[in-house]
């Protein structure tokens, strides 16, 4: 099927790394929508010609990554089916299906040549349960031969003769698959196509494509995402959070530089991820990596979006003892990681999809009324020039200002050291 342009609201951030991925549905006679089908969008505003010029195989990865992957698929289908085209890499098993049979239907696309290898490759992914739906249908002696493994057979009925539909209409149903109606542009050829056993369709007069636009994280941002999430667990050990760091070479040439810093009144360098970590200690290393960690996330952003974020989180940490029952350890990771959520474009429960968090922590991203939300929510206030929630928990403008001033200065302080 052409696929068409649409166009939607996103929120590009510089941090987040912007996914599109164009949906148009599917519906049965009575007008209720069934399905949709997925369509690769390298933009917002991407054109027809910019989507048929790509490369087949990356248009593919780019619908699939991004319909199951950066999107949540239930809410992008809404609990329904969604098609979705195959390049021949994907349709012969050069490339990995990377979803189970019943999340979608395989499109085999019309400008595929049908020979052996073809046949062979639709025949495994049936036998392997995958639906099958022919794409812009267009019956003759090359493309007969698919046809007993076809679910769906979609005919564009708006660049075929009737005498054209008529024919593949009967003998698609004599092999038993459902027909589709692409491209139905009035409620006149609906009605046609409903009389003549159509039972699904898709078109302008039903419903025209949109863009869908969700941030992810690139590579480098999610490992960093990651790390802070294993490092919020108190019982993190020793050896996963050398492995952590390790993973990231840019993490460690600066844990290093920092451990060398800290131990150069003793005049001894240190030469190895596990000394750098012995020296610096399992408490100050997640501080410090946390740190790190934000600078990889918020690649792109000024130093002052940074330094705010960490001076934030040491705020939380400080004020920490004047809320009952908030650790401070995890008000500081809270701080840090609502932070890294606005850097993102996103909101702290839009962040819990991209890392596992539970307990207080992921309750106080979400904004629940956990302990260390209350202290936040102070730090916060006052960034807003809001003293209430500062007020409700005794803790005076003085004492407030101090703790703030401090943070500041710990975090110019110690992101320059990092550098």
């Amino acid at each position: 099927m052409a696929q068409k342009s649409a166009r939607a609201a996103t929120s590009e951030t510089a941090t987040g790394v912007p996914v599109h991925v164009g949906r148009q549905g599917i519906y049965d006679a009575d007008g209720t929508l069934q399905a949709y089908e997925l369509l690769f969008r390298s933009a917002t505003d991407a054109s027809a010609a910019q989507v048929a010029t790509a490369d087949a195989d990356r248009a593919t990865t780019a619908v699939i990554v991004a319909a199951f992957a950066d999107f949540d698929a239930s809410l992008l289908l809404g609990g329904r089916r969604g098609f979705v085209n195959l390049s021949r890499a994907f349709a012969v098993g050069e490339l990995p299906v990377p979803f189970s049979p019943d999340v979608a239907v395989l499109e085999i696309l019309e400008s595929l040549v049908v020979d052996d290898e073809l046949l062979a490759g639709v025949e495994r992914l049936k036998a392997a349960g995958y639906r099958i739906a022919l794409d812009d249908f267009v019956l003759c002696a090359e493309t007969e031969p698919l046809l007993p493994f076809a679910d769906y057979v979609k005919v564009d009925v708006l660049e075929t003769t009737w005498d054209e539909v008529v024919r593949v209409a009967g003998v698609s149903a004599g092999h038993g698959a459902v027909l589709l109606a692409e491209k139905i542009e009035d409620a006149a050829m609906l009605e046609r196509c409903r009389a003549l056993g159509f039972e699904l369709f898709q078109g302008y007069h039903l419903g025209r494509p949109q863009t869908m636009t969700t941030q992810t994280l690139a590579p480098a941002q999610l490992a960093a995402v990651q790390l802070l999430a294993a490092l919020a667990d108190p019982a993190v050990e020793f050896d996963a959070v050398e492995r952590l760091v390790a993973q990231d070479p840019a993490l460690t040439w600066k844990l290093l530089r920092v451990a060398n810093s800290a131990g150069s009144a003793a005049n001894r360098s240190i030469g190895s991820l596990r000394e750098a970590m012995v020296r610096v200690g399992l408490a100050q290393l997640r501080a410090w990596v946390m740190l790190l960690s934000v600078s990889t996330v918020a690649a792109g952003s000024g130093g002052s979006d940074i330094e705010a974020v960490t001076a934030r989180a040491r705020a939380c940490q400080l004020l920490a003892d004047r809320v009952p029952r908030a650790s401070p350890d995890t008000a500081f990771t809270l701080g840090i990681l609502e932070g890294v959520a606005g850097l993102l474009g996103m909101s702290g429960a839009d962040l819990l999809t991209q890392i596992p968090l539970e307990g207080s922590l992921a309750d106080g991203l979400r904004g629940e009324p956990t302990p260390e939300r209350a202290v936040l929510e102070v730090v916060l206030g006052h960034e807003r020039h809001d003293l209430g929630a500062a007020r409700s928990h005794g803790i005076d403008v003085g004492e407030l200002s101090s703790a703030y001033l401090s943070s500041l200065r710990w975090s110019h302080e110690s992101l320059r050291s990092a550098e």
